[in-house]
């Protein structure tokens, strides 16, 4: 029986469908916000280790984001990604104070790691 551990904070439905099949893989389950006002029922209804935000979606600035989650959320491991050329986004996360910021294909990458390690 998978477990909701991760709160993805993502509106692409088809990276959405490509983090659900790795997180069956294992064994987890990752529900999903599609704006930042929907991050404390979603975090309320489940209470996930992880948090992944989405950095090149204008929905998702780094720092609003952040003050967000940390207001639901305080020990909360948050992630973001974006594509490798954004820069910008990066290092706003980076510099916002996010756990990990990743390009979008690390992310892809160490998923199935950052996953499993909620999850204990």
């Amino acid at each position: 029986m998978s477990r909701i551990i991760a709160l993805g904070l993502i509106r692409d439905l088809f990276f959405r469908a490509k983090i659900d099949a790795v997180a069956a893989a294992v064994d987890a389950e990752v529900e999903y916000a599609s704006s930042l006002d929907a991050i404390a029922p979603r975090y309320a209804a489940t209470h996930p280790s992880i948090i992944f935000t989405d950095l090149s979606d204008a929905a998702f600035p780094a720092l609003e984001t952040l003050t967000k989650i940390r207001a639901v959320a305080p020990d909360a491991r948050v992630i973001g990604f974006a594509s490798h050329v954004d820069l910008k986004s990066l290092k706003a996360a980076r510099e916002a104070g996010y756990s990990m910021t990743l390009s979008r294909s690390e992310f892809t990458a160490q998923l199935p790691v950052l996953l499993k390690a909620s999850s204990r």
